[in-house]
């Protein structure tokens, strides 16, 4: 039965999945890299050291309480690509926001970081933006960096299924060619749809609706103009509708035995769908499915849920207690009730932007958005943009800009530098460097780049968007 909540109760609602699903981030994240699990369980933020890069690249970032990952930074790059009308504009995402994530990413993966840096070769477009380099091709990238940010999408299409479906494979396939990226995108994003449209959950009507969006994806996905181009190429160089259908029915095969793992021990489900093999632990199927799995178990009890998917290690835990948290977020304002929780979000990274964005969404949706749609953005166009911008970003890093000087960003708006790290490397004649930012609309991001003594600054663009642009 589809409740009628009143719109503070959605609106409520669409803030919580967004905090949520930001707290199970940044809880989850430093236990993505334990190789074994602690005596007890972590129920609070930590301060960690993540290396970052190799031998001779390599430095260590400190990670403070409660700062949260790629996952959530891309999220909300999505949510900022979505227009005033709920359509979600890939142009604007695969241009803009993508490229410039790389100056400020935290933790991003192989594949999303290649599609990142293919997408500003003359020929890639949005839907074409086919990569292949000795460690990753695009063709095999199903993991979960598509279905991680796709909350957004699903917020603003809670009554649009139809559009739901066009708008996330729009978004995965940027970056991800595989079925298991798509349709773990459409898993936890249809989960997230009706954990905020029910008042209870129940599992055969759920897995209905379930089955219902994933059978009948790839058909509507076809009628988009762009998306049928896209799949025109997949299906000449593979057998991608087939893989596609299997996909699908490795989903469902999952989904039909949940109901007899959730008696058992949670570790027994994760090794059923392989989310603890280390071939398959980000897969986008096994992710979305396991924090489905959570999320229904302990229903009752939702801190419960996020807190095993952020200490189950061996999985994916940043990415799947991010999922179980935009779904308990979805479905019940009472899980503020809890003063663990009250107190994660009180501690939570940019958790006033959070509440910002969901309320933006929300009107999106329900209302009159008080904020003017840009529209969509060609490459040109947003290639200069960012020219325009990699002059501040070299000042930065030439240390011509101090601390408290303001930046403008093309996606972030107006920011002060709050402080500046240097890092020494293992390589001669460089180091690093990380500028911290806070933006006026509430985002803080931390620049980094490797940066040689003649001023070389490793992690620029700008040569490549020379040459697109040329």
């Amino acid at each position: 039965m589809i409740s009628e909540y009143s719109d503070g109760e959605l609106r409520s609602k669409f803030k919580l999945a967004l905090l949520l699903s930001a707290v199970g981030d940044s809880l989850g994240w430093p236990q993505e890299f334990a190789w074994k699990k602690r005596s007890k369980p972590v129920k609070t933020f930590l301060e960690w050291k993540k290396l970052v890069g190799g031998k001779w690249w390599g430095y260590e970032d400190t990670i403070n309480p409660g700062d949260y990952s790629d996952d959530t930074q891309l999220t909300l790059s999505v949510a900022r690509s979505i227009n005033t009308s709920g359509g979600f504009v890939p142009e604007y995402f695969a241009y803009l926001e993508l490229p410039l994530w790389m100056n400020y990413e935290r933790g991003g993966g192989r594949s999303i970081k290649t599609a990142a840096r293919n997408i500003l070769k003359r020929k890639s477009q949005w839907f074409s933006n086919f990569y292949r380099t000795n460690r990753v091709k695009y063709e095999n990238a199903g993991a979960n960096g598509a279905a991680m940010r796709n909350l957004p999408i699903a917020l603003v299409n809670m009554n649009n299924e139809r559009r739901f479906i066009i708008d996330t494979f729009k978004n995965s396939i940027i970056t991800h060619g595989h079925p298991r990226a798509i349709i773990g995108s459409i898993l936890i994003g249809g989960a997230q749809m009706y954990f905020l449209k029910h008042e209870k959950i129940e599992l055969d009507s759920f897995r209905d609706y379930i089955y219902r969006l994933l059978q009948s994806s790839i058909k509507i996905a076809r009628g988009d103009e762009n998306i049928a181009i896209w799949l025109t190429h997949q299906n000449n160089n593979s057998v991608y509708e087939r893989t596609y259908e299997n996909t699908i029915k490795e989903a469902q095969y999952f989904m039909d035995h949940m109901e007899k793992y959730l008696p058992k021990e949670d570790e027994q489900y994760y090794r059923f769908t392989k989310a603890l093999d280390r071939n398959f632990k980000g897969s986008g199927v096994s992710t979305a499915i396991c924090a489905i799995y959570l999320a229904l178990k302990y229903i009752e009890t939702p801190e419960n849920a996020l807190f095993r998917a952020a200490n189950m290690v061996g999985s994916d835990t940043d990415t799947i207690a991010s999922f179980v948290g935009s779904l308990i977020g979805a479905f019940d304002n009472d899980v503020l009730s809890s003063r663990r929780v009250r107190h994660l979000i009180f501690s939570l990274q940019d958790k006033n932007y959070f509440k910002d964005i969901g309320k933006f969404l929300w009107e999106i949706t329900f209302g009159s958005p008080d904020f003017i749609e840009e529209g969509t953005i060609d490459k040109t166009e947003a290639f200069l943009k960012i020219m325009a911008w990699e002059i501040g970003l070299h000042e930065m890093f030439w240390d011509a800009l101090e601390e408290g000087n303001m930046v403008v960003h093309p996606t972030l708006g107006k920011g002060t530098i709050q402080n500046k790290t240097i890092k020494e490397l293992r390589r001669d004649n460089y180091i690093a460097k990380i500028i911290k930012i806070n933006f006026n609309m509430g985002q803080t991001a931390y620049f980094h780049s490797r940066v040689s003594t003649e001023g070389l600054v490793q992690e620029s663009i700008s040569e490549e968007i020379e040459k697109t642009l040329s």
